[in-house]
């Protein structure tokens, strides 16, 4: 009985079935033929039709590990008869398919380097589990996938499997498995004709060959290789256990049995058939020997594919041993295939030679029945030999570096029936597959051709290749050949001129009478025959200086420096050591519809000034009035509580008394707003009276659209937005601030019982008066309230004598200066995501992307790029102080301190970076009264505590 699952897109688990509830659960697995392909690896499954699983994704099928499965994705399902019916192949060959290797260049390097390599550049989220071979990698993967890449290290001589890890409904580990070769070698022997083992296919080959002549790498001389390494001198008896006899002096390997049953007839006994293998990466005549031995076992007998039933689902690749008594040979084969039925418990293997479909051992079937006997030829070995290393030198040259020419005919580019000379390539190699770079002359012209070393196998692989025209026959030349020296002239008349220094990250282009910076954009082939072509060309534009004209007159009237959203445009003044800082600046977040400059240093401005809008100096907005600022002011909140205060209520009630002496209330006033606050809501900032119901109140104040169209909620928010408050609105400070606008702003309406304006209220001394005033002229409520009077008095008594605590003095800036803040604490469109979200700290820059972050002040170190916090910080530190608070300082390309280490105010704990979800390099500081903040009320504005 098996475990399979049904996963839905998201390879979330939908339903786990039994083998038992299924009509048809089939698996087939396959070793494929040909080295450059993966395994095949399918499912079919019938169980009776179930809506949870009828648009399901994937189906999980378990493996021998307890939580190990083979997932194959649903390539088609139908509905019939009641039956739910589906199709499925492994899901990693089209999955990693997807996963594009951008340039990994390993040399000499393990398998399991190498694949590890491929994996994190490719980005995947695979992981590599068993790793056998022990041999070394050397070769090229530029923008291939990790299915090509796995293919090309199978051919190197390794098999791949693939697996996943599933805990509760979720895939939690995506396993690749690397062998020498899958399986294991089994002491399991078969007798040829047992019953257990049934002859599926049966193919004579028509020559078969009895002995063999091995030669290994040749002896490198100047004008290529000459003699090959033999094995001559080596001996073997059967009576010191080798496999056959081979005396010295004999420069090939016969099987007698062999040559008696399928020689060659001669003056009355057989003549073995012999033929030549060569392998050119043998060096030593001993393993040249065991080699050749090797291929003779398996050519010299037929060809046998067979089945049998009574091996395990997990047999596939096994080694068995299959012996065949009245032919006197064994040898030893692979179990290729396993088809298991999981309804009916059997599994089905088939071994030997795989002779169905076009299997390679099929085609070396078909092509060894063609080979002449080597006796009917009237040329002796020698002169063969010799004649194809003439023939082989004149049509690719025998140079010992390379350097290699072939003369291709019209035939063999497969332009024409003619043998003449159609095209003369160079190659970079000594052999086609050897080689990576061509050039091709012929009647277009000059041209070059790359590809991967192997990819190519032909020379009509070679012609039919992409190519770049360097020099055609009429004299035109392809100006993306030069890649160095100097152009002298007087006019260089065009349409585009680019710029690019080395390890460029922009480019300087001259286009259309602009000069413009742009994103740096790679170009190599242009096709100037599209009307479209400069978008191969130009990056994306960061910057740009153009004319200007008088539309009316059509005449150029001056030029302009042109700044694009998203980037800065700036004057600086130069540091001498390669770095320079901003004099003038257009920030990044300066628009069309609203313009922003920035001026740093000390400046002299002559003569008068208009300014159209509000003028502020440190915060302080300047006007006839002598000040006062919108949307609530500042707060006035440090986030700190005298030790008296414990309780969470009573900390929400001393923010707002603190914030309100902050704001200039005396003592009283401040106690009739908490005598009112405790009324409305106990001073909760997200009491909600009508449950988001339209017409009821929300808030510490309980704000109420009256209209009765909005919630409370909405109301407030809409009135913070008038406001410009930019707070987290479920926050007592963001509503504190709401209030310190709200009232002066048409909330706060006098009465002939208490004729005080705003202004006056939070000057009053009366805790009676200030309280009802309150509710007179901004709560106005139907009922009077007298019992908040009492209310302000506990509240008065209890906090009259208490020190708000100093903040703010003890933190300093996270980064030196100049400092720049990119992006204020609060709501805001986010850059990442382009939805509203809330900031929770403050972003600072200061024109050093790789500038020191700072501790903001004394503390302990209790996370350092702990990949268990919060993903979204990247690199993250966070530092613990005495006063309860804590630091955060996230997206760090470096952290300098670990978890436990006390640090002090200034000192360096990393550098600034953009790890994580950033748009680039910047120091994003928050400071949190919790390590793990609930909400974001727990969150506090960085400006309340540091000027920046």
């Amino acid at each position: 009985m098996s475990n399979i699952l049904f996963l839905d897109k998201m390879q979330q688990v939908i339903k786990s079935y039994d083998s038992d509830d299924f009509m048809e659960c089939v698996q087939t697995k396959e070793i494929t033929t040909n080295a450059s392909e993966l395994m095949n690896d399918t499912l079919s499954v019938s169980l009776p039709f179930d809506e949870t699983i009828k648009d399901a994704s994937y189906i999980a099928v378990s493996d021998t590990k307890e939580q190990e499965f083979s997932l194959y994705r649903i390539l088609t399902a139908k509905d019939e008869d009641n039956l739910l019916s589906s199709e499925a192949i492994n899901f990693a060959v089209d999955e990693l398919d997807n996963f594009i290797i951008k340039d990994v260049r390993p040399k000499n390097s393990s398998f399991s380097y190498v694949i590890n390599q491929l994996l994190s550049n490719s980005g995947c989220d695979w992981v590599l589990g068993v790793c056998e071979p022990i041999k070394t990698v050397s070769s090229t993967f530029y923008y291939t996938s990790m299915r090509e890449a796995l293919k090309a290290l199978q051919e190197l001589g390794a098999e791949f499997t693939f697996s996943i890890e599933i805990t509760g409904n979720k895939i939690t580990k995506k396993i690749i498995n690397c062998y020498n070769q899958i399986g294991k070698i089994t002491n399991k022997r078969f007798e040829y004709g047992d019953e257990v083992l049934k002859i599926v296919h049966q193919q004579d080959r028509t020559n078969i060959v009895t002995a063999l002549i091995g030669r290994g790498k040749g002896e490198e001389v100047g004008d290529g290789y000459g003699r090959r390494l033999e094995f001559s001198d080596v001996e073997w008896k059967k009576s010191n256990g080798k496999p056959l006899d081979k005396p010295k002096g004999q420069n090939w390997i016969e099987y007698p049995e062999m040559t008696e049953k399928y020689g060659i007839p001669s003056n009355g006994k057989m003549l073995p058939r012999k033929t030549v293998v060569v392998f050119d990466d043998v060096e030593d005549a001993n393993e040249l020997l065991q080699k050749t031995y090797d291929q003779l076992a398996y050519y010299c007998r037929p060809l046998v594919q067979f089945s049998t039933e009574i091996m395990g689902s997990d047999s596939i690749g096994n080694t068995v041993s299959i012996h065949r008594g009245d032919r006197d040979y064994h040898y030893q084969t692979r179990v290729f295939k396993v088809v298991t039925d999981y309804v009916n418990g059997r599994v089905q293997a088939s071994l030997g030679d795989n002779l169905s479909g076009n299997s390679i051992n099929r085609q070396l079937s078909q092509v060894q029945s063609n080979i002449s006997d080597l006796d009917s030829n009237k040329m002796t070995w020698y002169d063969s030999t010799e004649i194809g290393k003439y023939q082989d030198d004149i049509m690719r040259g025998a140079g010992a570096n390379g350097g290699s020419i072939y003369m291709v005919n019209g035939i063999e580019a497969g332009v024409s029936q003619s043998r003449e000379t159609y095209e003369q390539v160079f190659m970079d190699g000594p052999k086609i597959q050897d080689s990576q770079y061509f050039m091709i002359q012929n009647n277009a012209g000059i041209s070059f051709k790359q590809c991967k070393k192997g990819q190519w196998t032909t020379i009509q692989d070679v012609h039919n290749g992409a190519s770049t025209t360097a020099w055609t026959l009429d004299g035109t030349f392809n100006a993306s050949f030069i890649a160095a020296g100097i152009l002298a002239g007087v006019l260089i008349q065009g349409v585009v001129v680019k710029s690019i220094g080395s390890n460029s990250f922009f480019q300087s282009v001259l286009s259309n009478g602009a000069f413009s910076i742009e994103q740096y954009k790679e170009t190599n082939n242009v096709d100037y025959t599209k009307p479209d072509w400069q978008k191969d060309v130009h990056g994306g534009k960061v910057g740009e200086f153009i004319g200007t004209y008088d539309g009316s007159t059509k005449k150029a009237n001056g030029s302009a420096l042109i700044n694009y959203p998203g980037y800065i445009l700036s004057i600086n003044q130069d540091g001498g050591n390669g770095s320079s800082t901003p004099v003038f600046q257009v920030p990044s977040d300066s628009t069309f519809d609203k313009p922003k400059f920035k001026l740093f240093g000390d400046g002299t401005l002559q003569g008068d000034i208009n300014i159209k809008g509000n003028f502020y100096v440190n915060g302080v907005k300047i006007d006839t009035n002598g000040g006062g600022n919108s949307g609530g002011g500042d707060t006035g909140w440090n986030g700190k509580y005298p030790p008296e205060v414990t309780s969470d209520r009573d900390k929400r009630y001393w923010q707002i008394w603190a914030m309100a002496i902050g704001a200039g209330f005396s003592k009283q006033a401040a106690a009739a707003l908490l005598g009112n606050a405790q009324g409305e809501s106990d001073a909760n900032p997200t009491a909600d009276e009508g449950g988001g119901r339209p017409g009821f109140g929300y808030g510490v104040w309980q704000w109420t659209d009256s209209s009765g169209v909005s919630s409370g909620r909405v109301y407030m928010i809409n009135l913070m937005t008038r406001a410009g408050v930019t707070d987290d609105p479920d926050t007592i400070t963001a509503q504190f601030k709401l209030l310190m606008w709200h009232a002066p702003n048409g909330q706060w309406i006098a009465t002939s019982s208490y004729p005080y304006s705003w202004t006056q209220f939070m000057t009053l001394t009366d805790i009676n008066t200030a309280a009802q005033a309150f509710v007179s002229n901004f709560e106005r409520p139907l009922n009077s309230h007298p019992e908040r009077s009492t209310w302000a008095q506990e509240w008065y008594d209890k906090f009259v004598n208490l020190e708000i605590p100093s903040g703010g003095g003890g933190y300093i800036p996270p980064i030196a200066s100049p400092i720049t803040v990119s992006s204020e604490f609060g709501w805001r469109i986010s850059p990442i995501t382009g939805a509203q979200e809330f900031h929770n700290g403050i972003d600072l820059v200061n024109g050093n992307p790789n500038t020191p972050i700072l501790a903001s002040a004394d503390g302990t170190v209790v996370s350092a790029a702990d990949p268990g916090y919060f993903d979204w910080y990247g690199n993250w530190t966070v530092i613990k102080h005495a006063d309860g608070m804590y630091t955060g300082y996230a997206h760090q390309s470096r952290v300098d301190v670990a978890v436990g280490q006390n640090v002090k105010q200034g000192q360096q704990i990393g550098l600034m970076g953009t790890t994580g979800p950033s748009t680039g390099e910047h120091c994003h500081f928050q400071l949190m009264d919790e390590f793990y903040p609930s909400s974001n009320a727990h969150f506090h504005n960085a400006r309340d505590y540091i000027k920046f």
